[in-house]
């Protein structure tokens, strides 16, 4: 059975691998109505577009490991892409054409896949690269495309770019070009891939532990308008979360995990930090575009990597673990620590590596807040009422469907959780409300603790 398997495979490999030209004239591509020119000149074929062609797709074409090359001539903007489900999903290549001629430019051409619509170029600044091509004359590009790997060669018999892990949805699919310039002398062999291994190269951060390569990841929030952050975007005990594991160097790709959106966009990120001891830790934090960190309920960090404007982060607004750093200071014990993040249409992500991990562990934490119980309704409305101090305030107690709502005019407010069936926590500062209950089971006050130690009693007032 074993070998009648492996000799299906070989003859559909040998049936299915081809090597050949293809044709550039209008019977062989999908193209806008009178967008693209098509002529032969000395017996060589050629496919004219412009800016206003859009994509130009190769008919009967699906594309998944082998060769591909072609010359560009006189080229104004030239992209090229494959493995093509649709405009909305595929792998991408471009020339930044203004770099034509500098040899010191690292950002002369990307590869960068589609993602649900959005081109993720800020997201993967790993694969760019200095290239050598010209605007006037003729360039011969070459692309070998094997699993997960590519290499790129522009006018060079090395490769001009090494792509060690293909980061599209799809392995196989359409082809074709758009930009503004000639297109000459395509050929196809998808049975040569010249030694390159289909296997991903190695994860550069895979043996350094010091990643966070697993959240608790919220639902997307809309956020309205021109509204940058409201505290009422935090997260409540109805918000719902999941565990995820972070991709290739420690991302959190949000646009692969929730798609595109149109207009803005929060996603919150959670893990808990248990300490030793009381004890400051730095985070090294790469994000895509705005970032608001919480530790313990209290804001510690917020900024912008926006790129081509001031707040650009190094490197060129990119996302990178070099990005920006926060300090932690971690209480002993278990920490909070909820990470905001918003979008943007080039990507939003997000990356976080400590300083080190001397006496902490991390953990995912996919809820509200780990210490809190639920209580029914009937429980919580146990608890409602005007509770009195030694000296006349009044504090009132409400309930909601979660906590309680704590008001006082010159006392005390404030929303505590429930952490057993009779004590009640703040989550914003150190404070504690243990009610207490006479003979019968009736609730007769309550004790406030702050830091730990007794502040006052209260006695519930009788209806």
């Amino acid at each position: 059975m074993k070998k009648l398997i492996l000799h299906s495979a070989v003859l559909f490999l040998f049936f299915n691998a081809y090597s050949q030209s293809i044709p550039l004239n209008p019977e062989s591509w999908n193209f806008k109505p009178n967008s693209v020119e098509f002529k032969t000149e000395n017996g060589v074929e050629k496919m004219l577009i412009s800016p206003s062609s859009g994509k130009v797709i190769a008919k009967n074409i699906e594309f998944s490991n082998g060769t591909i090359e072609f010359d560009s001539f006189a080229t104004k903007a030239l992209s090229f892409f494959f493995r093509m489900k649709d405009k909305d999903e595929n792998e991408y290549f471009y020339l930044r054409t203004a770099r034509a001629g500098d040899s010191t430019a690292m950002d002369a051409i990307q590869y960068a896949p589609y993602i649900d619509g959005v081109l993720m170029w800020n997201i993967y600044p790993q694969f760019q690269s200095n290239a050598n091509f010209s605007l006037e004359g003729k360039n011969h590009f070459k692309f070998v495309v094997s699993g997960s790997r590519m290499e790129i060669y522009i006018n060079s018999e090395t490769p001009t770019l090494e792509v060690d892990h293909l980061e599209g949805n799809f392995e196989t699919g359409l082809l074709g070009f758009e930009g503004d310039t000639e297109i000459s002398n395509l050929s196809i062999d998808t049975a040569t891939v010249t030694g390159l291994t289909p296997k991903s190269g190695i994860d550069p951060t895979t043996n350094n532990p010091r990643y966070i390569r697993k959240w608790a990841i919220s639902e997307p929030i809309q956020v309205p308008g021109k509204i940058d952050f409201d505290y009422g975007f935090l997260p409540s005990p109805a918000t719902k979360w999941e565990v995820i594991s972070t991709e290739r160097r420690g991302l959190v790709n949000i646009i692969r995990q929730f798609g595109n959106t149109e207009g803005n966009r929060l996603v919150w990120l959670k893990v808990r930090v248990d300490s030793e001891t009381d004890q400051e830790k730095r985070v090294d934090f790469g994000f895509l575009t705005g970032v608001w960190v919480f530790l313990n309920g209290q804001i510690t960090y917020l900024d912008k990597n926006l790129e081509g404007r001031l707040m650009a982060k190094n490197p060129d607004g990119r996302i990178s673990v070099e990005n920006t750093s926060f300090q932690l200071s971690l209480k002993k014990g278990s920490n909070e620590l909820l990470i905001g993040i918003a979008n943007q249409y080039w990507g939003s992500g997000a990356i976080a590596r400590m300083e080190n991990l001397e006496g902490i562990t991390i953990s995912p934490d996919p809820s509200f807040d780990h210490r809190i119980v639920q209580l029914s309704a009937e429980r919580l409305q146990l608890f409602e009422g005007k509770y009195l101090t030694n000296d006349g305030i009044e504090l009132t107690i409400a309930s909601d469907t979660y906590s309680l709502i704590f008001k006082s005019q010159n006392y005390i407010n404030a929303t505590a959780y429930p952490k057993s069936d009779s004590l009640f926590f703040v989550r914003d500062f150190d404070a504690e409300f243990q009610f207490l209950f006479d003979s019968n089971k009736v609730v007769s006050g309550l004790e406030i603790i702050f830091n730990g130690e007794k502040f006052a009693t209260l006695k519930k007032k009788k209806d």
